[in-house]
């Protein structure tokens, strides 16, 4: 799937994994359950890979 965005939505949807990731890292500090804090570093590893796959186009002037 191909997912075309403009600056401004890129730079929005940006910010709203950075903040989703901020917040994840709390969750994941405060979670006493081995597996649901397994379940958030698999989704901390996923926001990670979409937020570099939204950077990557800045990174090559694209």
């Amino acid at each position: 799937m191909d997912l075309y965005l403009d600056a401004k939505e890129s730079e929005l949807v940006q910010r709203i994994l950075v903040r989703r990731l901020e917040d994840l890292r709390r969750e994941i500090h405060h979670t006493d359950s081995r597996s649901f804090r397994a379940d958030l570093k698999a989704e901390e590893s996923l926001l990670h890979a979409l937020l570099d796959k939204l950077k990557a186009p800045a990174v090559m002037g694209i």
